[in-house]
């Protein structure tokens, strides 16, 4: 009669052991686990918002610098002769808190290389800029804002996404971006985890993100017209981005990122030298007259024209 008892417990245990290991290798990576930050090298397409047609290229890249700060590189370029680069920088932290962001800088070319827009953002300085350049001249707006803890601007929201969903965590979680619409903003951010499920643009079950501005109950009012992000992220490949939809710029066209799986990158690195004005990749953003205020002669700051590279 002991030995049963005995045997029960053991039985007990075994199955109590089992079951956990079965719900971790489905629920995927603890969130200590998710704390680091992965970002390789990576080249995407560029198509247009209804997924119709390539548009361009895109290239991201992750360089870590001292004390833990890294940056999201991103440059885009487009067939009709526009180009983008972007520069994200954060702070890793140990464990399972999500990094820390530190400053942002996007800043959109013209076919011609002349600048057509810029903005960024500096969290411990509590300063944000948008510049819009019309007729060469720079017209901008600088403000000072509050900074919450999880602030995230432009490519960057791929990370505390990508580290919730690779938690495990299920259902809405809230939290906020800066932008420029058309003036330095944060807003408060919803998303929502949605099971895995086929995507017409990228082989395999992905797990969809969609994100969209929360004003509470004015939802119900504004929602329809606000603009939603998603982004698609693979379970089978370590939770790497593989696509996402979004607005260029505020009121810009809409485009979606797919992961390019070709073998040989379409995306030519070097490319166009930046003009005068433009930080180079990984550099820090000033704000100011660093920032957006263009040349001597009341011109904007240019860069050289890309070179288109056509998908087959």
């Amino acid at each position: 009669m002991k030995v049963n008892r005995i045997g029960r417990i053991w039985l007990i245990l075994f199955l109590a052991v089992a079951f956990l290991l079965f719900h971790y290798n489905l629920r995927g990576p603890s969130l200590a686990q998710a704390a680091s930050i992965d970002f390789p090298p990576t080249d995407y397409v560029i198509r247009s918002g209804d997924g119709a047609r390539a548009i361009g290229h895109a290239h991201f890249s992750l360089e870590r610098g001292l004390d833990g700060l890294c940056t999201l590189h991103g440059e885009y370029r487009y067939f009709n002769g526009d180009s983008d680069i972007e520069d994200d920088t954060i702070r890793e932290r140990p464990g399972p808190a999500l990094p820390i962001f530190v400053r942002s800088r996007h800043t959109f070319f013209n076919a011609d290389g002349s600048m057509d827009r810029t903005g960024g953002a500096d969290l411990p300085a509590g300063l944000g800029e948008c510049t819009i350049y019309k007729g060469g001249v720079a017209h901008t707006t600088r403000a000072h804002l509050d900074f919450p803890p999880n602030t995230f601007a432009g490519a960057s929201m791929i990370i505390p996404v990508r580290q919730y969903v690779m938690s495990g965590a299920v259902g809405h979680v809230v939290f906020h971006v800066f932008n420029c619409a058309p003036n330095p903003k944060v807003f408060k951010i919803a998303f929502l985890v949605h099971p895995p499920k086929p995507w017409r643009y990228y082989p395999g079950k992905l797990v969809a993100v969609g994100l969209k501005p929360n004003f509470g109950v004015l939802n119900l009012i504004i929602g329809p017209f606000l603009p939603e992000i998603s982004l698609w992220l693979d379970p089978g490949d370590n939770w790497s981005f593989v696509g996402g939809k979004s607005d260029r710029y505020y009121k810009g066209i809409t485009i979606m990122l797919v992961r390019d799986r070709g073998k040989t990158s379409k995306f030519r690195p070097g490319g166009p030298q930046l003009g005068a004005g433009v930080a180079s990749p990984g550099a820090a953003p000033t704000l100011g007259t660093k920032l957006s205020e263009p040349s001597p002669g009341g011109s904007a700051p240019q860069r050289a024209p890309a070179t288109p590279v056509a998908t087959p």
